[in-house]
């Protein structure tokens, strides 16, 4: 009888199961669109769950993500749904490096201008894409993780140093 154990124990790839992480709001630096965001800015939001979008298309709904306030800005924990089009379509743009950026859709609830830079004070997340162009570059999908496909796999990860 052959057996095959597909072993895959690489931590920067995008899992099989879809599971990512990354920044998808920045604190303190200016975004192309002349944004500064201040920080703590989404803290109400820590912890909440938020939709993975395409592109801030809300018919494209492509996973779901949980949300985390840290110092260096929004983090999101997500999972691409890969019994979903729009998540097999994500997670293959986001697997090829096709598209790595993140962008936060949100309420505006307080800003103030600094000259030319609106700088947000408060806002209410409402969802979370992923996008190929972010209007903030340093919002990226940082780490993927990889997961063994199968039980087997899985448990001799757990005892290989």
């Amino acid at each position: 009888m052959d057996v095959t154990l597909d072993l895959e124990l690489k931590s920067e790839t995008i899992g099989e199961d879809g599971a990512f992480e990354g920044l998808a709001a920045v604190y303190g630096n200016l975004d192309n669109q002349g944004d500064r965001i201040q920080s703590g800015a989404f803290a109400a939001d820590h912890g909440r769950e938020v939709p993975i979008l395409w592109a801030h298309k809300r018919d494209e709904v492509a996973g779901v993500g949980k949300l985390e306030d840290s110092p260096e800005g929004l983090r999101i924990k997500g999972r691409f749904l890969l019994d979903t089009t729009a998540g097999r379509e994500a997670y293959a743009r986001a697997k090829a490096g096709a598209a790595r950026g993140l962008s936060v859709g949100f309420r505006l609830l307080k800003h103030a201008m600094e000259g030319a830079v609106r700088l947000i004070q408060s806002g209410a997340v409402a969802e979370v894409s992923l996008t190929a162009f972010p209007a903030n570059p340093a919002a990226l999908v940082t780490a993927v993780k990889s997961e063994p496909r199968n039980p087997m796999a899985r448990w001799i990860s757990t005892i290989l140093p």
